[in-house]
């Protein structure tokens, strides 16, 4: 069976060796040991109850059980912009009026900006391609969410996503090219690496302050503005299912999109229920899937199961989920939501940067 838990420092090569697979971008990913052993000693940090978890990484992984790879990854970023800056682009149209003309124009500006201080960010979203199978990816994307109903007073009350902007076929950002390098001079792999390792400290310093207008960018640049890379288009559909809206603010290294939502809003959290759980072994195919978690902080784990709710709302499950969660160790009660499912199975890809 495969399962999502908190990622541990044993997970590290496991997980440098996923960064390899992810290609260029993706920032949450880092290809550095030392990077990783920072991000999951934090993730350690934000998963003890005795901490706040207010500014810290919830980095989880999903497990094969059978075999004990780690097949994918999925995490929560809190406290975004308030022990480093966390910069975006806010598209905005200016209007400007000629007296002398008699006419008025329009133009389009990206400002930056730091309009997600202090937000809950949803990222890292990876699954190897073996992996990718009906319902895999939406369990890893809605881990997530159940994880913020089970412990809701850790995060902000808004949430956000940054998707991967459009690359061409050589592997270049068309709005990298035509903006950040002429601040930067420098390959856009090494900036989204320091921004990944060193903070952005430095955006700060060599970013303009002041608003650009589109027009004077190339086509090839406005043509990527909140373009989403192939590889995230299916990240971003699932984004959508949950609510999460189009913010008007895209990354300032690729252009890639910024979606939003106020995190009571989400919809894995609103249909998701808590109930008394029993062993049963009368479940049959045709019974419901769901998403399950055993609200446990320390220990969350949560997987996908066939379960079925009883006339007084319990939810009866195979005794073989019930110890893949650690049940009987840990709660009395889970939290569950309905699978649903697709047709498609999908690549996803997504940031947190």
């Amino acid at each position: 069976m495969l399962f999502i838990r908190p990622s541990k420092l044993t997970d590290l090569d496991a997980l440098l060796a996923i960064s390899n697979n992810v290609g260029d971008g993706m920032t949450s990913m880092p290809k550095c040991a030392k990077s990783w052993e920072l991000k999951l000693q934090s993730s350690a940090n934000a998963f003890n109850p005795d901490n706040s978890g207010q500014q810290d990484c919830y980095f989880m992984v999903l497990e094969d059980s059978d075999s004990g790879d780690i097949a994918g990854t999925t995490a929560i970023y809190n406290g975004i912009g308030t022990t480093q800056p966390f910069y975006s682009y806010q598209r905005s149209t200016i209007t400007n009026k000629s007296i002398t003309l008699n006419t008025s124009k329009q133009n389009e500006t990206l400002t930056l900006v730091e309009h997600f201080k202090g937000a809950t960010e949803v990222g890292s979203l990876f699954l190897l391609p073996q992996y990718r199978k009906p319902g895999v990816g939406q369990m890893l994307a809605r881990a997530r969410y159940l994880l913020m109903a089970d412990a809701t007073e850790r995060f902000s009350d808004k949430v956000m996503a940054e998707l991967r902007g459009w690359f061409n076929e050589a592997g270049d950002s068309p709005l990298w090219q035509a903006l950040g390098s002429k601040f930067f001079d420098m390959p856009f792999q090494n900036a989204v690496t320091i921004a990944a390792t060193e903070g952005s400290a430095f955006i700060t310093e060599l970013m303009p302050k002041h608003p650009i207008y589109v027009d004077l960018l190339p086509q090839a640049a406005r043509e990527v503005l909140s373009k989403p890379n192939d590889s995230s288009a299916p990240a971003l559909r699932m984004l959508e299912k949950e609510g999460f809206r189009h913010s008007g603010l895209i990354d300032l290294f690729d252009g890639g999109p910024s979606v939003d939502i106020k995190l009571s809003e989400i919809k894995t959290i609103k249909d998701s229920r808590v109930s008394q759980f029993q062993s049963t072994d009368q479940l049959k195919g045709s019974d419901q899937d769901f998403y399950i978690t055993n609200t446990s902080l320390n220990d969350f784990c949560m997987t996908m199961a066939k379960g079925r709710i009883s006339d007084n709302g319990t939810l009866l499950l195979a005794q073989q989920t019930i110890d893949l969660l650690k049940l009987d160790q840990h709660s009395s009660s889970v939290r569950f939501v309905t699978v649903m499912h697709s047709k498609k199975s999908s690549s996803l890809n997504s940031r947190a940067a």
